[in-house]
């Protein structure tokens, strides 16, 4: 150091600057580095040396975090006993009883030793076709019955099938059974005491997770796993008439699934989870089983009149785009959409992607005035995308008995929001008239009605619980429009003088809240500086202060936490609060601030679905829960039994949970489900 100081005017001007002007950090640090050898230690050196490795910790956590080939290189470099290497984990084999005749199935299922967990697989083929069932409930000795689908579709097999596994009185267990579950109502087979499925408990121990294979689980949570090489992957079965391929594969899952129950309820019971698996979801399965079995009617001739007048409106906005760019070019084309826009008709761009110039939504909203070319491409990308998605889609999922038979999903959305697919139901749109047509052609089935309801404000209601704010509850318990009243605390107006502007504002901003939103999206949402949305957000925090204390309370737990929990002791990781990236904070506190709310609306919504298809079994009523939409329910019922049927709704949803604020529910019957919701 010295050295360097006395020839520091040698140096670079830049480094001569830095060595001047910190001279005394470096000699304060030069003071700091020597060791300090006369420190009193009363400890040996050998007494601080790192002692031995426990092997089957070690294995156990590389197993956990699935560290296969890492494990095995660790134990090649490090002497240490870790009990069977990874590359031996017991690996599960069935031993497959395999019947020919109904009779003789009857006779396996009555004999079935249904002790401890019993494990039910169903085997698919590609087009989804149930092909047979596996039963097992013998761990130890691995054998697992198999039933072909022909022999399930006996009336005797069903019979014994209902009155053996279906009555069962010990744990029924299945993974993703909620296919096997739809597949054999059609075959007039119930199991309603299913008491766990294995990826659903997956999603709740994990909801961040896309997925949730049995194989993994199997790995993770029992240390074993199934057998690889000839085992074709879950969903591709091709197997001819090789009827001992199809058996075994589900055996071995079969195997698999009352193998891993044990381990996964342990978890589950470690994290609080058991009430809210047993009391809502595995309930739920059933429930969206049938609704997955009966499906929704559709008035086919309809779906294929509105799909075809749409395909002719796209023809029609096609050819006047055309038009009015002046030159034939493909419409579809991204590359010459941009030729046409920025470099024929010399409109300026507003955003530059990777590729070149954006065309998306955002921006030719900002150029609609610019030129009639913009207005009549956009209408011809909402007719396509309606013609494509929904009057295509729609028309190719039409089923028997012109039904269509959507899947619902439990293991998709982190809030604990049920999804659709197969098509997408829960997309079906209503922003616009086009969209909202698409209601007219769902319909109820002969001699039926169909009966809607939903909640009403159920998030803004879930926010008043959650913040105990007096002015929200008061406004709900007194039967306030709610959105009138928050307008008039956060403008400052009486009641009757809020203006249609000023309740709308007040509406986003409530809604907006539920989803975490911030100053920048409300803008956003009502076209309006962000200063000016955080003039508004900070007067409906200064009219209810206790949702703002609820909000940054939820954030602060969460981040300490690491996780969010709902009433219902519904868990979700947030990794995204402990990120050095401010903007990835960012999202996680939104996450935060809604997962709260959004999972109690969820669990709530649950509750009324399970509770309602049980009330209905329990009465003499013919009413059937066919469809679920957000957070609104399709019933398809007797006309005649429509007054019973309401009252029983009506009862069954405002007692689901019990919130500081009176649960309402709307309602609404029709012929079709436009008819009944406009």
């Amino acid at each position: 150091i010295e050295g360097i100081y006395a020839h520091i005017d040698e140096q670079t001007p830049k480094l001569r600057e830095n060595l001047a002007t910190y001279e005394v950090n470096v000699r304060r640090n030069l003071e700091m580095m020597p060791l300090v050898l006369d420190v009193p230690i009363e400890a040996a050196i050998s007494d601080l040396q790192i002692g031995g490795i426990d092997g089957e910790e070690v294995r156990r956590l590389f197993d956990f975090l699935e560290f296969r080939a890492l494990y095995d290189r660790l134990t090649e470099v490090l002497d240490f006993d870790g009990g069977a290497a990874m590359g031996d984990i017991d690996v599960i084999e069935a031993e497959m009883i395999t019947v020919e005749s109904p009779a003789a199935a009857i006779e396996a299922l009555h004999a079935l030793p249904l002790k401890g967990p019993v494990g039910l697989a169903g085997s698919f083929n590609d087009a989804k076709e149930l092909l047979g069932l596996a039963v097992t409930s013998d761990v130890e000795q691995g054998d697992v019955l198999w039933v072909r689908r022909e022999l399930l579709a006996d009336p005797g097999v069903a019979a014994a099938v209902n009155e053996t596994i279906g009555n069962i009185d010990t744990d029924l267990c299945g993974h993703e059974i909620k296919a096997t579950m739809r597949a054999l109502f059609d075959l007039g087979i119930d199991l309603p005491g299913l008491a766990i499925d294995t990826a659903l408990a997956g999603y709740l121990l994990d909801p961040a997770e896309t997925s949730y294979p049995l194989e993994g689980l199997l790995l993770r949570f029992a240390s074993k796993e199934l057998p690889g090489g000839d085992a074709a992957p879950d969903g591709q079965l091709d197997f001819g008439e090789d009827t001992v391929d199809e058996a075994l594969l589900a055996g071995r899952r079969a195997l698999a699934i009352a193998t891993v129950v044990a381990p996964i309820r342990e978890s589950m019971a470690d994290l609080g989870l058991t009430e809210l698996n047993t009391k809502i979801e595995v309930p739920l399965i059933r429930v969206l089983a049938k609704m997955e079995h009966l499906g929704v009617g559709v008035d086919l001739p309809e779906l294929i009149r509105m799909r075809d007048d749409l395909t002719a409106e796209c023809d029609r906005l096609r050819a006047a785009t055309i038009e009015a760019a002046g030159e034939d070019f493909n419409i579809n084309s991204t590359k010459q959409l941009r030729e046409i826009l920025f470099d024929k008709l010399g409109l300026t761009p507003q955003k530059k992607t990777k590729t070149g110039y954006s065309t998306d939504a955002a921006t030719l909203e900002k150029l609609r005035d610019d030129h009639p070319m913009v207005d009549l491409l956009l209408q011809y990308r909402e007719v396509e995308k309606l013609r494509s998605t929904y009057g295509e889609g729609l028309v190719a999922e039409v089923g028997p008995g012109d039904r269509i038979r959507a899947t619902f999903n439990q293991t998709v959305a982190r809030t604990g929001r049920l999804s659709s697919d197969q098509p997408n139901l829960h997309n079906i749109p209503v922003r616009s008239e086009r969209g909202r047509n698409f209601r007219r052609a769902f319909v109820a089935g002969p001699g039926k009605t169909l009966l809607i309801a939903d909640y009403n404000q159920i998030e803004l209601r879930c926010i008043a619980h959650l913040a105990e704010d007096p002015g929200l509850i008061g406004a709900f318990e007194a039967g306030d429009d709610i959105h009138n009243a928050t307008a008039s605390r956060i403008f400052g107006v009486e009641s009757d003088a809020v203006t249609v502007e000023q309740r709308s504002k007040a509406k986003m901003v409530s809604y907006g809240l539920a989803y975490g939103m911030e100053a920048y999206g409300l803008g956003q949402r009502l076209a309006i500086p962000t200063g000016e949305a955080q003039v508004i957000l900070d007067a409906y925090f200064e009219a209810f202060p206790a949702v703002r204390k609820y909000m940054d309370d939820t954030v602060a737990e969460a981040r300490q936490r690491g996780y969010t929990e709902t009433l219902f002791g519904r868990r979700r990781q947030i990794p995204e609060l402990s990120s050095s990236n401010f903007r990835i904070r960012q999202a996680g506190e939104r996450q935060a601030m809604n997962a709260g709310i959004q999972g109690l609306a969820a669990d709530i919504f649950k509750v009324a679905l399970v509770e309602l298809d049980r009330a209905l079994e329990k009465s003499d009523l013919s009413a059937e829960v066919i469809l679920q939409v957000h957070d609104e329910v399709v019933l398809e019922v007797a006309p005649d039994q429509l007054d019973a049927t309401r009252d029983l709704v009506v009862e069954v949803m405002a007692s689901a949970f019990d919130l500081r604020v009176p649960l309402d529910v709307n309602l609404a019957d029709g012929p079709t489900w436009a008819s009944a919701k406009g």
